[in-house]
Order: structure tokens, then sequence, then C-alpha cells
């Protein structure tokens, strides 16, 4: 007889266990999205309560979804971290037994799930669909584009001979401007204090007046700066900087999972939008793949013409709404409270426009 133990846990208990969570997420060889670095980060900037569920097997950690609590207009969803921004999420298990055990855990304590950005091939909705114990809607949102190099392949293998001239002839020019350009590759603590300043300040020049939030800015950096240091500790950051003349003006701030890196990050310097810095450091991380232990770049959310221009493959992420169905009044409570939040979301977003511009 099978001993399971499942449980959930508050920010305090997930902290705790972060060292056995991570060694679980590497043996997976999953994203950075369920590791201790990226959602007990997340969890630090107040956007919901952790409720980090677990299932132990014999004692053994087989089972985690990193998962927090948010209540809006009085109904409580589980989700993955940072909703919504950017990266792709699942759970981590062992086996198709200990990812049933987690959801059957959840679903015992009549639990709702919407989880959003998950990869559609992912067994964790295989799972939910094959159990009589949920109720799941799933709606495609987003295609996500990737880069996928074979030892020896490079830039040749992805784009024609006169961009690639292109791009010579302009680093031949910055060369005789006396500006040459070149890339700097970040992925030990030291270093990235070292270029924490160049980081923020390409990226505050990037994002002004772009409509994005500055992730490398208050009250994001209170997310960012710890994921990034703990993932370089554990020597998993790659940031790669093209310096024009010897400044930083540009980068891409990734995140290694085995071979893949997943691009979490790119900006550049408004200066240097001429120089085309995108397709310069997208020729050097293609050329030199190998050096880097790289064969496959992940840009994760969302399609554009610069990406479908280097891309050469790529999978869909949708939307997981998933209710117990011991509790199908849960869908309905949730999507008024997603109706309400929609209606609510423009006045909040006003109130703190105004708030911001009052105290500047």
């Amino acid at each position: 007889m099978r001993t399971v133990n499942f449980e959930i846990h508050d920010e305090a208990s997930a902290t705790r266990l972060s060292e056995e969570w991570d060694d679980l997420a590497q043996e997976l060889g999953q994203r950075v999205a369920t590791r201790p670095s990226y959602a007990l980060a997340w969890n630090r900037m107040g956007r919901g309560r952790a409720a980090v569920c677990t299932v132990r097997r014999g004692g053994r950690l087989v089972g985690l979804a990193p998962l927090h609590a948010r209540t809006r207009m009085g109904v409580t969803a589980l989700r993955l971290p940072a909703h919504g921004l950017a990266t792709i999420g699942t759970f981590l298990a062992t086996d198709e037994a200990a990812l049933a055990d987690l959801l059957d855990g959840i679903a015992e304590r009549n639990m709702a799930m919407q989880l959003d950005h998950v990869d559609l091939a992912d067994p964790l909705l295989k799972m939910l669909h094959a159990s009589p114990r949920w109720s799941v809607e799933v709606a495609g949102t987003e295609q996500c584009l990737t880069i996928d190099l074979a030892v020896g392949a490079g830039a040749e293998s992805l784009r024609g001979r006169r961009t690639l001239k292109t791009l010579s002839r302009l680093e031949r020019s910055l060369e005789r401007a006396g500006t040459p350009a070149s890339v700097e590759v970040v992925c030990e603590p030291e270093h990235l204090a070292r270029r924490w300043p160049d980081i923020t300040a390409v990226a505050a020049a990037a994002d002004e007046n772009s409509g994005r939030d500055n992730f490398c800015a208050p009250p994001f950096t209170s997310f960012t700066r710890p994921l990034f240091e703990a993932e370089a500790r554990a020597g998993r950051l790659l940031v790669v900087g093209l310096l024009v003349g010897g400044r930083w003006s540009a980068h891409e701030i990734m995140f290694r999972t085995g071979t893949t890196a997943e691009m979490w990050m790119g900006r550049f310097h408004p200066e240097v939008r001429r120089h085309q810095p995108g397709q310069l450091l997208h020729r050097h991380l293609t050329d030199r793949h190998g050096e880097l232990g790289i064969d496959r770049f992940d840009y994760l959310l969302g399609t554009s013409e610069f990406k479908s221009q280097w891309a050469n493959g790529g999978y869909e992420v949708g939307r997981i709404v998933a209710v117990p169905t011991s509790g199908p009044h849960l869908r309905w409570a949730l999507r008024i409270a997603d109706l309400g939040a929609d209606l609510v979301r423009p006045l909040r977003l006003a109130a703190r426009d105004a708030f911001t511009s009052n105290r500047s």
C-alpha cells in the first residue's frame, strides 16, 4: 500500500522546503517558473498567498504544484506564479501517480484552478481531462516560437546570405567609427552585480513611454533581482549583452534548463536602434550556441516579425480553468469574479497612476 501525504504550504513552509523543491525541478529538467527562485520571489511581492501543494511518497517529495491563492471579488482560485506574465508554467511530478495525487489532493479541498500559459502538450492537461474529479475548460491563447539548433549549425541555417552580409557590414561600420560591437556573457552573481546598473539603465530607456512594465525597476525589482541572483548562484542565469564602443547597449536575459535557454526579456537602448542590436545578438547566440551549452532558444510567449525571422519551431499555450466536479458552482463564481475584476481594473490602474504622479 502506498503511503502518500498531500499538503498545502504557506510562504514560510514553502521556503523551508526550497532546497528539496529545487532539487526536484532540477531532476525533472523543468522550466524556471517551476522553481522556488521564481515562485517564492513572486509571492513576496504580495500578489496572492502562497499555496504550494506537495505530495510525498514514503517521505520523499515526488510532486509539487507551485501555486498561490488569489482572491478577486470574494472568489478564490489557485494560480501559477506570475500569472499571465510571459513564462510557461506547470506542475512537478516524478510520474503519473504523483501528478494524479496532486490533482486529487486539490480536488478534495474543493479548490478551483486558473492556470495561464500552460503548454497544450503538457501531461498536466491530459491528466485533468482524464480525471473524473475535474471539469476542465481550455482555451488556446498564444503561440510560442523556438530556435532549435543541431551541433555545428548556426545563423547561416536560419537566415539568408543577404541578412548575414548586412550584419557584417554593420559591424565593420561600427569598427571604422571607433565604436566596435562586442558581446559579454554574464552568468556569475558577482558579474551580475557589476552589470546590474547597466542592465537597469538600458531597461529604463527601452521601456520609457512604451506602455510596458519595467521589470528592472520598482516594484518589480523585488521579484526580478532575487530571481536573477538565485538563478546565478545555481549556474542557470544567462545574460548576453551587446556592447557598442564598450558601452552596454542591449541584452537578452535568459534562464537555462538543461540545454534550453528561456528568453525571458530582451531590451536595447533606443540610441542603438539603427545598429540592429537584436539581430547582432541573435547572430552571436546562434553561432556560439555550442559554447554556451544551448541547443534550443525558447522565445516564450508571443510572436512577432523579428521572432519569426529567426525561429524554426514552436508550440501552443493556453489557459486552463479547472473546477472540481464536487463544486460546479465555482465555475460561475469565477466568471463573475473575472467580469467584475475586468470592470474594476481600469479604475484601479488610473488610481495607481495618479498616486505615482502625485509622489513624483
